[in-house]
């Protein structure tokens, strides 16, 4: 499932903008959508990045800095980044960053214009993976974890 942070508060509560600042918090909110059945969970953040939960961790990504021109279909893109990766056999680290450079991708574009895959960086995103702890947030859990390039 990919929403993004408005949509996940809709559906499991909670404040959107506190899920754009603070990671830890959208990956316990992404994780309540894995209670009620859902595999994955790919929350887009706009320009804060995503977050990605599934049934092995979680891990956040931010954004690189983009000057963008169109947000039109930015989400949409992202998933796509993230299913090529998938279907190429990249780990959850590689998939993120991929879907956070195809999504900065698309809304550097003027409209709902598509990135191409070549036009991406997935090397440029800093992917962090979330480690909870039962005494304390996720984010004080947080490290550093070196995304592998996929040939």
């Amino acid at each position: 499932m990919k929403p993004n942070a408005e949509e996940l508060a809709e559906v499991v509560g909670g404040d959107p903008e506190a899920y754009e600042q603070e990671p830890g918090l959208a990956a316990a909110a992404a994780a309540r959508l894995r209670e009620r059945g859902v595999g994955t969970v790919l929350l887009t953040l706009g320009s804060a990045g995503a977050v990605l939960v599934d049934g092995t961790g979680s891990w956040s990504a931010a954004a690189p800095r983009i000057t963008a021109r169109s947000t039109v279909g930015a989400g949409d893109s992202a998933l796509a980044g993230y299913l090529l990766a998938e279907v190429a056999g990249a780990p959850q680290e590689r998939r993120l960053a991929q879907a956070v450079a195809t999504g900065a991708a698309a809304a550097g574009l003027p409209g709902s214009d598509v990135p191409a895959l070549d036009a991406t960086d997935p090397d440029a995103v800093v992917v962090r993976r979330l480690d909870p702890s039962a005494d304390s947030s996720p984010a004080e859990h947080a490290t550093d974890h070196p995304v592998p390039h996929v040939v």
